[in-house]
């Protein structure tokens, strides 16, 4: 996509009048907070597939007697996590800004070799590499299902990868996790939120009970049980105090960028949780290129997201296609 600059010359006309104007003059809208990353414990790995087996025991203890009688064993079971290459590809001529109210961006006294204007650098920084994590976080990490690429062509939005919805559904279909029953969660009645979701703690098999989770769920559903603990148990007698943790658990609500509009909830064990990477470094390098006087821009990388043990991730009944 080339650069847009027709509303610039309709107003400001198709030149450049040095008027003081400068990268402080260049606003932007403010971008969402990533942070569904922060859910999941990260592995580099140079693996496409990543594998890993769970252990399954049986019980060894019985009553005594003299005969040998053995009681024991062990089943393993593969896991496998998949890794994605993703990537980032840019092009643009610097010089359709040359004749406008935007020339500072070219520089004053440009050198011919258009990778050195300010434009590249406001490029990168500005737009390319915060966006990179933007498009993660609202398009790939949860709501993402990976479709193969059709040679010269971009792939559309949410297809770089597979995300949580879709792995975690994957795994309810084969039968490798159990939902727990919530219903949708009506967010316009903060008490039956809260509710809801210390009915779901009470679902989660018991011998997790005691383990500190951080459950993901939308940002409204994260305000509305906020306000229903409140509701539920007083501002000052342990509601507020109580903030996103489910009332007698050790379960805390994260409000999660991604989740966006979804009724989906899960939660697990943090090492339970793996985010697979490679080449991650890249997400804020960017490599420029220039062939005659048009600038390219690229990087690449590889990331996943999955389960160890898909078992003991507790999840609600909801959105399962």
């Amino acid at each position: 996509m080339s650069l847009q600059t027709a509303d610039i010359v309709a107003q400001f006309g198709a030149y450049y009048l040095n008027q003081g104007q400068n990268l402080t003059r260049l606003y932007s809208l403010l971008r969402s907070t990533t942070n569904t990353e922060s859910m999941f414990t990260p592995i580099n790995t140079d693996d496409t597939l990543w594998r890993a087996a769970k252990a399954l025991f049986t019980r060894v203890v019985q009553p005594f007697q003299k005969a040998f009688t053995p009681l024991a064993g062990v089943t393993f079971v593969p896991v496998a996590i998949q890794q994605f290459k993703m990537k980032v590809d840019a092009q643009e001529y610097p010089d359709d800004l040359e004749s406008t109210w935007l020339g500072f961006l070219d520089g004053l006294d440009a050198d011919i070799d258009r990778k050195t204007w300010p434009f590249v650098k406001w490029y990168c920084e500005v737009y390319l590499i915060p966006q990179v994590k933007q498009d993660i976080e609202m398009n790939e990490i949860f709501q993402g299902s990976f479709v193969a690429p059709t040679a010269g062509t971009p792939g559309a939005a949410g297809t770089s990868m597979d995300g949580l919805k879709k792995t975690i559904n994957g795994h309810i279909g084969a039968g490798r996790m159990t939902p727990i029953t919530t219903g949708v969660f009506d967010t316009t009645d903060p008490l039956s939120v809260t509710e809801q979701m210390e009915a779901f703690a009470d679902g989660i098999h018991k011998d997790y009970w005691n383990i500190p989770m951080m459950l993901g769920c939308s940002e409204s559903i994260a305000r509305a049980f906020l306000r229903g603990q409140e509701k539920k148990y007083g501002r000052n007698t342990g509601g507020g105090a109580l903030g996103l943790t489910i009332n007698n658990t050790n379960i805390t609500l994260q409000a999660l960028t991604s989740h966006r509009t979804t009724n989906k909830i899960w939660c697990t064990p943090k090492a339970n949780a793996v985010q697979l990477r490679k080449r991650m470094q890249n997400q804020t390098k960017i490599q420029v290129e220039n062939i005659d006087r048009l600038l390219k821009f690229f990087t690449d990388f590889s990331m996943g997201i999955g389960f160890i043990i898909p078992e003991i991730v507790f999840t609600n009944d909801v959105e399962l296609t």
